[in-house]
């Protein structure tokens, strides 16, 4: 069962990041060799570069009460420091053509 589950989240993932590329939410990107946690890591990625886009008005900006406090240190965070820096960090490695 697990097996299948982590099949449909990289499935999502690269489906929702496919469509933000399309969209123009999110540059293109090499795609990155499949892990056991790289469709999570994936968005992770889109959201950093969402956040490095954002008007610096909209990043303090975080949705729901309880989370104030951790989202802000994330995005402010994630907001100082480099692409390749962050996808390094969530060890996503591009996949090498063949």
């Amino acid at each position: 069962p697990w097996e299948r589950k982590l099949e449909l989240l990289h499935a999502i993932s690269d489906v929702l990041d496919d469509f933000m590329v399309r969209d123009g939410i999110i540059a293109p990107h090499p795609r990155f060799t499949p892990s056991p946690t790289s469709g999570y890591r994936v968005l992770e990625h889109a959201y950093a570069e969402i956040i490095h886009n954002l008007p610096a008005d909209l990043k303090p900006v975080v949705p729901i009460w309880d989370q104030i406090h951790f989202e802000s240190f994330h995005s402010e965070f994630v907001d100082r420091i480099d692409l390749d820096t962050w996808d390094e960090m969530l060890q996503l490695n591009p996949k090498e053509e063949q």
